[in-house]
């Protein structure tokens, strides 16, 4: 349910919608900037609101014809400045002068953020569809894709993956709603990268790294290039404007490095001797390192013929160091009933480990 809307605090909020909304299409925008975005969108759910039914009327607007070029005379004559209505202005004897381009180009578009707002559920659903024009990827269990954007991004899909894309002029999003992806982003500094999965966003501009989700967990590794990763506290997944809110400062991760975050927050930035490992699931390798074994299996179940069940919860936080093959998952299995103390009830449709 909204919360009951004061006229000044709304008044507030349409400005500072209109101000983010110029903001983010300016060149040499900064990951930072975008981030505090996010944050200022979070804080509130009439920022998202008011934010949302501005993108839709700037879509909407951009898709008319360009207007011919306004006589020179004409727009010295024109000294209508936002202050007031137009029918109080233009009622006025004498107008004040033009302030500068980018109050009147703010004016205008606050005039339109309180049409399509006050129209409430009447104008804002049938603006809104125009956002809906997203996306969705998915793969089966031991199949990889690959993926090309319009921008020329790059998207190596793992198996059993599913995400969500949404291009905006603004920016360009990814939802991971499961599974593993390797983004070879395209660099356009005017409109950020954001991939979110589960207690994770990360942003970025041009760049390569790989994200790997799990049930309570994201890996991020970074191959080429720089991201930002703000711990979130959820996700909603079809929205492309993010509904959670951060609960710790984003970081930066390099090339060469790698973080964690769940629920409790971002591990500390580590570094990784061979970056290259965190995609050799695109050659048939999983590789991990001192990984709880709950992770390991979910990991590669993504590729087994027969689910992996873990049937007492100690056995996953057993750290695990090593390769998996995908053509050889039941000869991994076997290597575990030798170096641990599990027992493989190896079954037609699923193999249940348990302790020996």
């Amino acid at each position: 349910m909204n919360e009951p809307r004061t006229g000044l605090e709304q008044e507030a909020i349409d400005t500072a919608a209109a101000e983010w909304l110029l903001r983010l299409r300016q060149p040499g925008l900064t990951l930072e900037e975008t981030l505090a975005w996010q944050q200022w969108v979070a804080q509130d759910p009439r920022h998202e609101a008011a934010f949302r039914t501005l993108e839709a009327l700037w879509d909407k607007f951009g898709s008319m014809p360009t207007p011919a070029p306004i006589a020179p005379e004409d727009l010295r004559a024109d000294t209508y400045d936002g202050s007031i209505s137009v029918s109080a202005w233009r009622a006025r004897p004498r107008a004040h002068p033009v302030r500068n381009s980018r109050r009147w180009a703010l004016a205008a578009m606050f005039l339109i953020a309180l049409t399509c707002i006050i129209g409430g559920s009447v104008v804002a659903p049938s603006m809104l569809g125009h956002l809906s024009q997203d996306r969705t990827f998915e793969t089966a269990i031991g199949q990889n894709a690959s993926v090309t954007l319009s921008d020329g991004s790059i998207i190596q899909m793992g198996g059993d993956t599913q995400l969500i894309v949404a291009l905006r002029p603004q920016f360009r999003q990814i939802e991971l709603l499961h599974g593993e992806a390797c983004f070879q982003v395209a660099r356009d500094p005017a409109r950020p990268f954001r991939v979110r999965a589960g207690a994770a966003t990360v942003t970025a501009v041009g760049t390569e790294f790989n994200v790997r989700r799990s049930d309570d967990r994201v890996v991020v590794s970074v191959l080429e290039g720089r991201v930002l990763v703000q711990p979130m506290t959820a996700v909603i997944p079809i929205s492309w404007i993010p509904a959670s809110r951060s609960f710790g400062p984003a970081a930066p991760v390099a090339a060469g490095q790698k973080s964690t975050v769940d629920r409790r927050g971002m591990e500390s930035t580590q570094a990784v001797g061979d970056s290259s490992s965190a995609v050799s699931w695109q050659h048939g390798r999983m590789a991990f390192e001192a990984e709880p074994l709950r992770y390991v299996i979910q990991d590669v179940n993504r590729y087994a013929q027969r689910p992996i069940i873990i049937a007492e919860p100690r056995l996953g936080d057993l750290r695990i160091t090593g390769t998996v093959t995908e053509a050889n998952v039941l000869g991994w299995v076997r290597s575990l009933e030798a170096a641990f103390d599990i027992h493989a009830d190896i079954q037609p449709d699923k193999i249940i480990l348990r302790s020996d």
